[in-house]
């Protein structure tokens, strides 16, 4: 999927762009390709995140990438000072925790404020993982 349809439909999942929801959105994506594993069924997302706007948009960009929706139950938000993501491949399988950057995210409100949310999504979605990740364990 290109950049432009990328951007259309995560606006149109989340309601606007914004560094938060991209961050999860691309914290799903590596989960995924690191576990070798497809979205939507056969795999569990556990998210961690405080409970307000706009860190909690991390958690809209979690289920578009990952497929995992409150609906089909295969998501759980946990309140946390912290935002990390934990997807598992069911029936025991594998898991991989990925946890953002602290100075990114403290970097996310200067972004905002100079430019808007879209332009800070939009240097997110630009960013390498390494970049935007805190190396796993």
């Amino acid at each position: 999927m290109e950049n432009g349809e990328l951007l259309a439909r995560l606006r149109a999942f989340h309601g606007h762009l914004g560094p938060f929801a991209m961050l999860g959105y691309r914290a799903g994506k590596l989960a995924l390709r690191e576990l070798g594993v497809p979205p939507h069924f056969g795999l569990r997302a556990r998210v961690q995140c405080p409970p307000h706007t706009p860190d909690s948009c991390f958690v809209d960009g979690v289920q578009y990438a990952t497929g995992c929706t409150l609906g089909k139950r295969n998501i759980d938000v946990e309140v946390s000072e912290a935002i990390a993501l934990t997807v598992t491949v069911d029936g025991g399988g594998p898991a991989l925790t990925v946890v953002p950057r602290r100075d990114l995210i403290q970097r996310f409100g200067p972004w905002m404020e100079e430019a808007n949310d879209e332009a800070a999504a939009l240097r997110v979605l630009g960013m390498r993982d390494d970049e935007l990740f805190e190396p796993p364990d």
